[in-house]
């Protein structure tokens, strides 16, 4: 089991949701002036009938204090949540400047904190062995993201043109990583493990830039566990 946990835990920390269902939820939720705001999640996931991990969110809930962060126990929260493993996900925090989320999941109680499921992985369909960095997984949501056009996007291009917004860095890996020190990852390729025929580069859009996820969205990460959200073709490179 707990060579189990790791690699399941390798494979959805790509990808960014518990059967503890609490009030129905209303038909969408927005948020404003996110940019540079903490969260955190907590996943839980259920191996049967079919495996499938729900992602539970802070935002809007609470601001994941560090120290409640740091006291939680993966053991006593599969028990409270009744699912099979539990996977900590964060501290994140958010590059968009607004979100609208469709359909959003019930609010729950985990470890005495308020988290709303926001996202569900089937991993029937992507499978337990994790994907390296920079591997697109697709998870089901329905959200839009607006990035204002007075402020930076940090984006990736791969080999084909195809391009990724970052939608929030991580310190995961690197706990003393901040938003002001995105601007010079470009500089330092080897820091988020950029592959040969990609590109990291920093813009500020000539208008907002709205990024939708209307079921799905294919998303990727770097070797920071910063993550991205492909862009629609329409847009280029």
């Amino acid at each position: 089991m707990v060579e189990l946990r790791s690699v399941i835990a390798a494979g959805l920390l790509a990808a960014a949701a518990t059967l503890l269902l609490a009030a129905p939820a209303p038909a969408s939720i927005s948020s404003k002036d996110m940019r540079d705001q903490r969260y955190c999640e907590i996943f839980t996931i259920f191996l049967a009938p079919s495996p499938v991990a729900r992602v539970n969110n802070t935002y809007g809930l609470n601001r994941c204090p560090q120290r409640w962060w740091d006291s939680l126990d993966t053991s006593e929260l599969a028990a409270e949540s009744g699912a099979d493993l539990i996977l900590l996900n964060g501290p994140r925090y958010w590059l968009m400047d607004k979100v609208t989320v469709t359909e959003p999941g019930p609010i729950v109680e985990l470890a005495g904190k308020q988290l709303r499921e926001v996202a569900t992985i089937d991993l029937a369909k992507v499978g337990l062995t994790p994907p390296p960095p920079f591997t697109g997984v697709k998870i089901t949501r329905g959200t839009r993201f607006v990035f204002r056009r007075d402020r930076p996007v940090f984006q990736l291009i791969d080999p084909d043109g195809r391009v990724y917004v970052m939608q929030a860095y991580s310190q995961i890996v690197d706990p003393d990583l901040t938003y002001d020190q995105l601007r010079g990852l470009r500089r330092d390729p080897d820091r988020i493990g950029l592959p040969d025929g990609w590109r990291y580069r920093t813009r500020k859009p000539d208008e907002n830039l709205v990024l939708r996820a209307n079921g799905t969205a294919t998303i990727i990460q770097d070797a920071l566990k910063n993550t991205y959200q492909r862009l629609p073709k329409r847009y280029g490179a």
